[in-house]
């Protein structure tokens, strides 16, 4: 019997053996890719410095008249610039379009900044001032990005025509515990990105838009090698409860605001999202939409929330 027991514990410890050389083996190809594909990288819009490092802006749109529609990304997106491609094209025959990429998102600086609310939002505004944007601004804020958009709203009101929130995150869903990561979790995967293990997803793991062109295509897996879960994202997932109590002890202004909320993140986010998304509309006079889609509905759902959005504008 001990030396079945003993086959047996020479047999786990070798695949764990096995095991620890391949994570080893991922994780130099990783570090040793992301320097030889950093000159690949090649932004397709504006690179302006803000507090002495570089943000990438994205601005389009045929109509030099219109107000500014700024797109700002949820938690975790890797390349805004291309995530938001589904919505924003449908929207620059009319509209003047900008994605602004915080540090740590699409072609901006990966670098150790302030992630409170304010800090955020200072750099966000600094780097649509440095191309001469100065609003007022109608703000589509997706998911967490939504907390930037209220605070937006609460400290420059006459920046903010209006709040389109796509299926945004609430401040009193944060601070009721919900939609936050645990400091373990948050570790594990930011080890799991800095190996390099999304490299390697399962099929259908990465959305790559049909409007994209194929140097497009690269450059968004380019920037999700080297993005995905880095420490930029997880200071904000640090800070979130914080900022939405931020949010909170001050109330919202009172802006147009329209919410369109996919039914869908009940099932990928938990049952707590349209309750919270339903009593902040209530509370603040918002408009609501839902829509039979996913958390990022503006892949799924874009033509159907291009037209809400140019109601909602012309309303104003």
């Amino acid at each position: 019997m001990n030396k079945v027991f003993k086959k047996i514990g020479i047999a786990i410890g070798s695949l764990i053996a096995i095991f620890v050389v391949i994570l080893l083996v991922i994780t130099v190809i990783h570090r040793v890719s992301l320097g030889r594909e950093q000159e690949r990288i090649i932004p397709i819009g504006q690179m302006v410095e803000v507090n002495g490092h570089l943000m990438h802006i994205y601005i389009a749109g045929e109509n030099t008249e219109s107000m500014l529609l700024v797109f700002l990304s949820g938690s975790g997106t890797v390349a805004p610039v291309f995530d938001f491609r589904p919505l924003y094209s449908l929207l620059t025959g009319e509209f003047r379009i900008a994605v602004v990429e915080k540090f740590g998102y699409g072609y901006s600086d990966i670098i150790d900044v302030p992630r409170d609310i304010d800090s955020m939002l200072s750099d966000t505004r600094a780097a649509l001032y440095a191309v001469g944007e100065t609003g007022p601004f109608v703000l589509l804020p997706h998911s967490m990005s939504g907390l930037e958009a209220l605070r937006w709203a609460q400290l420059y009101p006459s920046e903010v025509a209006g709040i389109i929130g796509i299926d945004i995150g609430i401040p009193s869903m944060y601070l009721a515990g919900y939609g936050t990561l645990s400091e373990f979790t948050m570790r594990f995967m930011q080890m799991t990105g800095w190996m390099g293990l999304h490299r390697f997803p399962p099929p259908g793991g990465i959305f790559i838009d049909s409007l994209l062109t194929e140097e497009e295509r690269e450059q968004n897996r380019l920037l999700r090698n080297r993005n995905n879960m880095n420490r930029v994202f997880f200071d904000e997932g640090r800070n979130v409860v914080e900022n939405a109590n931020i949010i909170e002890q001050h109330g919202i202004p009172n802006i147009p605001i329209l919410l369109l909320v996919a039914e869908g993140s009940t099932e990928q986010l938990g049952a707590f999202w349209i309750p919270h998304q339903e009593e902040f509309a209530r509370q603040n006079g918002a408009k609501i939409d839902f829509f039979d889609a996913g958390h990022s509905i503006h892949h799924e759902k874009p033509e159907r929330m291009a037209d809400l959005i140019r109601t909602f504008i012309s309303e104003q």
